[in-house]
């Protein structure tokens, strides 16, 4: 699993080791890498925390060589870049590692893993629920990297399906964790904008992707399951 140190995606660490799955992890921070490493072994799992590679074949055969398989894949490398597309101080370098960070690297990791997957695997990448939505000013390039996800994960369910390989996509919306340095301004909006009227727990989205991780969620594939309180109703 991928940047696994904090909200969502250490949630999900966790939940996943709840439920007896060994894990390799990457982290944003490396200085949580003893904080990560304690919280998971606690659950009686084995963890390991890689660096992240610039070629996601050295993970993934990493992985390989700890564990001995690769069962599933959890895809979470979110950078989100606000800018309007006709701001003359927009830093594109930033827009750029956007694009790099939330599609390039996620279809690079997913190529990577299936090519050593068997039947039963499962690829989960998260995703925003923004993607769906009418357009947002400031987000037009994360939108657009947040439905390319979408597009590229549906076409690798084709792809790997006939192996017995499923390939889902959670779209989360506002999340507490996410949101925690937000004006409080920007967080009345965030709750307004969905039908439940509040923030999303990280369990919450965790225990969607147990979902699709599992064995219940066998005949799901080349879906989006949003976990956003209703932001898309």
């Amino acid at each position: 699993m991928t940047n696994a140190d904090q909200g969502v995606g250490l949630a999900t660490a966790c939940a996943l080791a709840r439920n007896g799955a060994d894990l390799m992890l990457t982290l944003n921070r490396q200085e949580e890498s003893a904080r990560v490493l304690q919280a998971i072994q606690a659950l009686g799992v084995r963890a390991i925390i890689h660096q992240p590679p610039a070629d996601y074949l050295r993970l993934t055969r990493a992985a390989i060589a700890q564990f001995g398989r690769i069962d599933i894949v959890v895809a979470n490398t979110e950078s989100r870049i606000q800018g309007q597309v006709d701001d003359e101080d927009l830093d594109e370098d930033a827009v750029e590692h956007q694009l790099e960070n939330n599609i390039r690297s996620t279809a690079a990791l997913i190529r990577a893993a299936v090519k050593v997957m068997t039947s039963g695997g499962r690829i989960i990448a998260l995703g925003a629920s923004l993607a769906d939505r009418v357009g947002t000013p400031g987000l037009a390039d994360f939108a657009a990297t947040q439905a390319a996800l979408s597009a590229f994960c549906r076409g690798a369910a084709h792809d790997v399906g006939p192996r017995g390989i499923t390939v889902n996509v959670v779209q989360i919306g506002a999340i507490e964790t996410m949101q925690a340095s937000s004006p409080p301004s920007i967080l009345e909006a965030e709750r307004e904008s969905n039908a439940l009227k509040r923030l999303g727990r990280p369990e919450e989205v965790a225990s969607a992707i147990l979902f699709l991780a599992s064995a219940e969620a066998s005949f799901i594939t080349g879906t989006v399951l949003n976990v956003d309180g209703g932001y898309n109703a």
